[in-house]
C-alpha cells in the first residue's frame, strides 16, 4: 500500500473518530467547548441593557447603615413599600424567609400576656391590659408586616427553592403536603415527557418561605440554579417538576406579572420545546432550560442601593417602570455564582440576566437544526481534509491549509455568536481539523521523509544541494527504470593527461585531478546541472534532469564557457600546485532525446544517461583534439543557445556508427565578437563554405586569411591540412562531409 492510501486511510478513521465522539460527547471536550463559549462571550465584552430590569442591591452601605444581615421584615416591607411608592411596575424577591421571625419586643410582651392570662381571678383590668397586649403584639408581627405590604403592592413575586439532592430530600408524603404551598408557581403543560425521558430539573424537596409570607405574593418562582459539571452558570432552567406537576423559575414568574399573562409549557414525548407567554414563544431545550446571554460582567445592570431606597435618597422618577429584583450583592452573604464573565457575580443579577433575556427574547440559542448543522460540517471537514492534504506541497503549506481552516471555523463560531446569538459548538470541528489533519499528514511526513532520504541519498554527489532539495520535496518516487527526455550533455577531459600523470606521479596527481574536479564540478552545480560521473580524468554531466530545464542548452553553453576560463586562470589560483601550468580541457556539448532515469538493479542503481546522443557527445569532446578547439557543440546544441553566445561553424562530419551528418561548431564564449575578431572569423566562414563547396583553391585562401589574422586558427588548419592530404582538389562526388572512421 503506497503511502499516499495509508495516509487516506488514516484520514477516514480520524473523521469516525470524530463522529463517535459528537455522538458520545465526553465531558473532557464538552467542558473544552464550555471554555470556548465563555472565551466568545469575554471576546464580544459587555452589550447594552435595553430592559428596565434594576437591581436593588442589599449592598455593604445598606447593612453599613440599617444594621447586618439579615433585617427585620418589617424593614424589608418598607422597603416593599418605598419601591411601590417609587413606581415600580413588578418585584422579584431573591429572598427566602423560611422561619417565623420573632422580634425580642415580641418575645418580651407574649411573655407578659402568658403571665397575665395565668392570672386568677380574672378582672376586668387584667382583661383590658390583655387586649392591649394583643394589640401591641398584632403591631410587632413582622411576617404580617411583610406580608401586608407584599399582598398590598400586587406586584410582588417570591422565590423559594427546590432541592435537588437525594441526600437532602423530604418523604414523599411531606413533600407532597406542602406542594400546595407553592401553588402560584404552579404553570399548565400540554403534553410532557414521560419521567426520566428529559433532563428537566426535578425537585426531591422543598424550602418556601413561611405560609403568611408565601400566600401573600401575587407570583412565586424558584431560585434553583443550574450549574454546569465545571461549577459555571451558563443556563437557568425555566421549568422545573415536582412531583406530577410543573412550576417556573422566579425569572419567569416576574415576566408573567409584567406581562399579565400565564406561562404555558409546550412539549412532546422527548423533552419540553417551549414556554409560552401569551403570544411570546420562548423556546427551550429538552429540560426546560435556556443558555442565558449574560449582558455582561457584574454591575452591568441599573443598581440601587437598598439603603437609598429605604432612606428616601433616589432621584424623582429613578425607578419609575423599572422591574426591581431584590437581593443581596454583599460578598460577605454569600449568594455568589460563578459565570463566563469573571469578577463576583451575585445571584440576583444572573435572574436579571435571565429576565432581561425574556423580555427581549434573545437568549442564546442552540436547537436541534443545529446539531445536524455541526454534524455536517465535522463530515465536511473531514473530507475536505482527506482530499486536500495529500495535495499540498510539503509540511507548511497542508498546516497553512489546517491552520486556516480552523481559524475560519473559529471566526464563523463567533460572528454566530455576537450577530445572531448562536451557540455554534466549536469545539468538535475544531478536534476534526487536528486528528484528520495528524492522521493524514504524519503518515504522509513519515514517508516524505523517508523518500527524501533516498533522495539524498541518492542525488547528493549529482546535483546542488538546492535541487536534492526540490527534489525531495516533490512528488515523483524513485524506481528502477527511466523516461525519454531531450537534455543537453557535456564531456570534458584533461589534454595530455596520460603524460601529465606519469610526469606527476601518483600524490600529485590526485591532488591536481582534486582541485581541477572540485572546479568544474563547482560550475556544473552553480548552472543547475547534475554530475553524471568522473571517468578518471573526464567528467560527464547533463542538463534538465532530474528538474526540467527549459533552458538547459543556455547553461550548458555557459557552463562550458566557465569550465574553459576556470582552467585558464587554473594556475594562477593553484600556486605551486604541481601540473597547473599549461592545464587544457577539451568539451563536448550536445543536444539530443535519451533515456534519463534509475539505471541498475535492485540492489544498486545510479541515474545516470543512455542513448545514441551520449556516444556523440563523447565524440565531440574527442574530437576537440582534431580540431584544436577548447568547446565542441553539435548543430542541435548551437539551435538552443541564445544570441549572446559567439559561435562558429567548424565542419560538417559523419561519425562512425551513425548514418546522418551534422554541422559541429565551436563555442568561443557567451560575448559579441570583438572587432579585431570580426575580420578573421569571416575569413573562417568563407573558407569553410568554399572547400564544402569544392572550390578549394578558393578556401586555401580564405582559410589562409584567417590564420594570418588571428595568428593562429587551429580549425583553419585542419582543413588545410585535410585538403593537402586529398591532393589538392576535391574528389568526385564531394559532398562536403568529412567522414571519421575511427571511435
Amino acid at each position: 500500500m503506497s503511502s499516499g492510501i495509508r495516509a487516506v486511510w488514516a484520514g477516514w478513521l480520524a473523521l469516525g473518530g470524530s463522529i463517535l465522539l459528537f455522538a458520545l460527547h465526553p465531558w473532557l471536550l464538552d467542558r473544552a467547548e464550555y471554555s470556548l463559549l465563555d472565551a466568545r462571550f469575554r471576546l464580544r465584552g459587555p452589550v447594552p441593557v435595553t430592559s428596565p430590569v434594576t437591581v436593588v442591591a442589599i449592598d455593604a452601605a445598606s447593612l453599613d447603615e440599617f444594621g447586618r444581615w439579615p433585617w427585620r421584615r418589617s424593614l424589608l416591607a418598607d422597603l416593599v413599600d418605598r419601591l411601590v411608592e417609587a413606581g415600580v411596575v413588578a418585584i422579584g424577591l431573591d429572598l427566602v424567609f423560611s422561619e417565623n421571625e420573632t422580634p425580642p419586643e415580641a418575645s418580651a410582651l407574649g411573655l407578659a400576656r402568658r403571665v397575665l392570662a395565668e392570672q386568677t381571678p380574672k378582672s376586668a383590668p387584667v382583661d383590658e391590659a390583655i387586649a392591649s397586649l394583643d394589640r401591641t403584639l398584632a403591631r410587632t408581627d413582622t411576617d404580617a408586616r411583610l406580608a401586608g405590604a407584599l399582598s398590598a403592592s400586587r406586584r410582588a413575586a417570591l422565590g423559594y427553592f427546590f432541592r435537588t439532592g437525594i441526600d437532602e430530600a423530604d418523604p414523599p408524603a411531606t413533600l407532597a403536603a406542602r406542594l400546595p404551598e407553592i401553588a402560584r408557581s404552579q404553570v399548565s403543560v400540554a403534553r410532557v415527557p414521560a419521567r426520566g425521558r428529559a433532563p428537566i430539573l426535578t425537585c426531591t424537596g422543598l424550602e418556601t418561605n413561611v405560609p403568611v409570607i408565601q400566600q401573600a405574593g401575587r407570583r412565586s418562582g424558584f431560585l434553583s440554579s443550574v450549574g454546569d459539571p465545571d461549577g459555571v452558570i451558563r443556563r437557568a432552567a425555566l421549568i422545573a417538576r415536582c412531583g406530577d406537576s410543573y412550576y417556573v423559575s422566579l425569572a419567569l414568574a416576574v415576566y408573567e406579572l409584567v406581562r399579565d399573562q400565564r406561562a404555558m409549557v409546550l412539549g412532546d414525548a422527548h423533552g419540553l420545546r417551549e414556554v409560552r407567554v401569551g403570544d411570546r414563544s420562548i423556546p427551550t431545550d429538552e429540560g426546560g432550560k435556556i443558555t442565558i446571554n449574560f449582558r455582561g460582567p457584574p454591575a452591568t445592570f441599573a443598581r440601587v442601593s437598598a439603603g437609598d431606597v429605604l432612606a428616601g435618597r433616589l432621584a424623582p422618577g429613578q425607578l419609575e417602570g423599572a422591574i426591581a429584583l431584590v437581593g443581596p450583592t454583599e460578598v460577605g452573604l454569600g449568594d455568589t455564582q460563578t459565570t463566563p464573565f469573571p469578577g463576583v457575580f451575585p445571584g440576583v443579577e444572573v435572574h436579571a440576566n435571565v429576565l432581561d433575556n425574556l423580555l427581549a427574547g434573545d437568549g442564546i440559542r442552540r436547537d436541534d437544526g443545529l446539531v445536524v448543522a455541526e454534524l455536517t460540517l465535522i463530515i465536511l471537514i473531514g473530507l475536505l481534509l482527506i482530499f486536500v492534504i495529500p495535495r499540498t506541497k510539503g509540511v507548511l503549506m497542508s498546516f497553512v491549509f489546517a491552520g486556516g481552516l480552523a481559524v475560519f471555523l473559529v471566526i464563523m463560531a463567533i460572528v454566530a455568536f455576537v450577530e445572531y446569538g448562536l451557540w455554534f459548538n466549536l469545539i468538535y470541528p475544531l478536534t476534526t481539523v487536528a486528528g484528520v489533519y495528524l492522521a493524514v499528514e504524519v503518515p504522509r511526513s513519515l514517508a516524505m521523509e523517508a523518500r527524501g532520504r533516498r533522495i539524498r541519498n541518492m542525488f547528493a554527489t549529482y546535483v546542488p544541494p538546492s535541487v536534492v532539495k526540490q527534489l525531495a520535496e516533490g512528488d515523483a518516487e524513485l524506481r528502477l527504470g527511466g523516461e525519454t527526455r531531450t537534455l543537453t550533455i557535456l564531456f570534458s577531459d584533461v589534454r595530455n593527461f596520460t603524460q601529465l600523470s606519469e610526469r606527476l606521479g601518483a600524490e600529485d596527481t590526485i591532488r591536481l585531478m582534486n582541485a581541477y574536479l572540485a572546479a568544474m564540478t563547482r560550475i556544473i552545480f552553480e548552472t543547475g546541472g547534475t554530475l553524471d560521473k568522473y571517468i578518471g580524468d573526464a567528467v560527464m554531466a547533463f542538463w534538465g534532469a532530474p528538474l526540467s530545464l527549459e533552458d538547459h542548452a543556455e547553461r550548458a553553453g555557459r557552463a562550458a564557457v566557465q569550465m574553459q576560463e576556470a582552467v585558464s586562470e587554473f594556475a594562477e589560483l593553484h600556486p605551486g600546485l604541481p601540473g597547473s601550468e599549461g592545464l587544457r580541457v577539451g568539451i563536448g556539448l550536445h543536444t539530443a532525446p535519451v533515456v534519463v532515469g534509475n539505471l541498475g538493479s535492485d540492489l544498486r542503481f545510479d541515474y545516470t544517461l543512455i542513448g545514441d546522443g551520449v556516444n556523440l557527445c563523447s565524440r565531440l569532446e574527442g574530437l576537440t583534439k582534431a580540431y584544436g578547439v577548447g568547446v565542441l557543440a553539435s548543430e542541435e546544441l548551437v539551435g538552443g543557445l541564445p544570441d549572446s553566445f559567439l559561435t562558429r561553424a567548424i565542419d560538417e562530419i559523419r561519425v562512425k556508427g551513425r548514418e546522418g551528418a551534422g554541422m559541429i561548431y565551436e563555442v568561443l564564449g557567451e560575448r559579441d565578437a570583438r572587432p579585431e575578431e570580426i575580420a578573421w572569423l569571416e575569413a573562417h566562414a568563407t573558407g569553410l563554405a568554399l572547400y564544402r563547396a569544392g572550390r578549394w583553391e578558393q578556401a586555401r585562401a580564405a582559410l589562409n586569411q584567417a590564420i594570418a589574422g588571428r595568428g593562429d586558427d587551429p580549425p583553419s588548419r585542419a582543413l588545410l591540412a585535410r585538403m593537402a592530404e586529398l591532393g589538392g582538389g576535391a574528389p568526385d562526388g564531394w559532398s562536403g562531409i568529412w567522414s571519421f572512421e575511427t571511435k
